[in-house]
């Protein structure tokens, strides 16, 4: 989700508040369109009511729900002004209701593509279940969305979405299962006069449902250049800030085509960017909305933020996380990514620079009493992460550093012809754990793996490496 320079998140629930490190949010509460006056095509969502404890049925740990049919395609046209939604849902094959997670939507009908009502039920808070017939099905949903305030939903103030990691209920029937991968179109109306809406009319390759974003402002598009494989990297942002996200973003493109090299192709369109969103105070990193991701106008002017965000089109978005108690799969991989990525294209210097920065703050963390096992591989799901302290930098930091030992032991060309090997595996295709990394790290370098990482990503504190 974020950089390794955003501060651990806390969350605290309050009525309808929400309280992520020093941003706090309010709530509120509605179909379709097309881009409105303004509108220009570009990402980012927010919404309320998905934090509890997920688990493999889509439904709440302990409750006792049918396992939902996946999701396979998500059609999205959104009104912000009536702040309405129709949502086509493509299911897989399968048999029986389909269950759904709904946040604070207004459900108003559920029909089959031919206009067939269908009935549907509310089995538990935030749930839908619908009647929905076998086979490959394709459910419409109208219904209307509320406006949030807490990093969980559409937040119209500053005219963005928020839906990481389980919030996606808020916006429209999903899964927040990351597993669970979706192709999305999306359209958008209602949008103000003289604003721009920057989202993607598509994502093309299955995604966990937090990746699609929505962002609304006065923004300009500025084009950085194009990477080796035809990959067009550019900047949205307010017209005060482009001097600021230029600088930051000034080896973007190297950075961008040095992961589609060493890791491999690119799965989300033809153009990719970083989005400017104003997220209150403090400096807060960003949001993996690819191909169109979020950073925080304040680190805007930071490049490792632009890196670890453009990384995470490999890691997070093209390899899903199986459970989320594998975040260190998506945080830690990108993390070394990002570094990498800095040193490959902006020389050794920044690259050790970057790493001295991962430590002093992964010793200042640990330190301060603010540590915790990476990586929880006995259950799957069974944890609400905007709570769990795996949610947390320590995880970021050791699951770089972790990788960074192995290619000490292994080489760096081994270690990179592996993660793409796992990249080829498992992009826009099935979900993995981080064991399945351990297992093809070992497979691929004929080096095992598993003392270090239970040394840096199961223990507490630092190895002695």
């Amino acid at each position: 989700m974020t950089t390794p320079r955003e501060p651990r998140p806390r969350f605290r629930m309050s009525s309808c508040a929400v309280v992520l490190g020093l941003l706090a949010f309010a709530c509120d509460a509605g179909g379709s369109g097309s881009a409105g006056a303004g509108g220009e095509v570009v990402s980012d969502d927010t919404a309320v009511g998905g934090a509890a404890k997920p688990d493999r049925t889509g439904g709440t740990a302990g409750d006792a729900q049918p396992p939902p049919r996946d999701i396979i395609h998500t059609d999205l046209a959104l009104d912000l002004t009536a702040r309405r939604g129709r949502a086509t849902v493509t299911l897989a094959r399968g048999m029986g209701p389909a269950l759904f997670e709904i946040g604070d939507l207004r459900i108003e009908a559920v029909r089959t593509q031919d206009g067939t009502t269908l009935p549907f039920t509310r089995p538990a808070p935030a749930r839908l279940l619908v009647s929905a017939p076998t086979d490959r099905t394709q459910l419409v949903f109208e219904y209307g969305f509320s406006k949030h305030g807490q990093f969980n939903g559409w937040d119209a103030t500053p005219g963005l979405t928020f839906l990481w990691p389980a919030f996606c209920g808020n916006l429209f029937p999903c899964h927040s299962d990351p597993a669970d991968g979706t192709t999305f179109k999306l359209s958008v109306g209602g949008v103000p006069d003289g604003q721009t809406a920057v989202y993607p009319r598509e994502i093309p390759a299955p995604a966990p449902a937090y990746q699609i974003g929505l962002a609304v402002g006065d923004y300009e598009y500025s084009r950085l250049g194009e990477t080796a494989a035809g990959t067009e990297i550019g900047l949205y942002t307010p017209p005060g800030g482009v001097e600021t996200a230029r600088n930051g973003a000034a080896s973007l493109v190297g950075h961008f085509d040095w992961l589609e090299t060493t890791v491999g192709p690119y799965l989300f369109g033809s153009k990719a960017a970083s989005v400017s969103v104003d997220w209150g105070p403090g400096d807060f990193g960003g949001l993996e909305h690819h191909p169109f991701w979020h950073i925080d106008d304040g680190q805007m002017g930071d490049a490792n933020t632009h890196a670890h965000e453009a990384a995470h089109g490999w890691f997070g978005g093209g390899v899903r996380i199986a459970c989320w108690e594998d975040l260190v799969l998506s945080e830690g991989t990108v993390t070394y990514l990002a570094a990498r990525a800095i040193e490959a294209v902006d020389g050794p210097e920044a690259g050790a620079a970057q790493w001295t920065q991962y430590e002093r703050e992964l010793v200042e963390l640990i330190e301060g009493g603010d540590d915790t096992p990476a990586w929880l591989p006995e259950t799957c799901n069974a944890i609400d992460l905007t709570t769990h302290p795996l949610w947390s930098l320590v995880t970021y930091y050791k699951g770089a550093f972790f990788l960074s030992a192995l290619e000490a032991k292994v080489g760096r060309a081994s270690l990179d012809a592996a993660l793409a090997v796992f990249y080829r595996r498992h992009g826009g295709k099935t979900a993995a754990r981080m064991q399945a990394l351990l297992d093809t790290l070992e497979a691929e370098t004929g080096f095992d793996p598993g003392p270090l990482a239970i040394r840096w990503l199961r223990e507490t504190g630092l190895p002695a490496e």
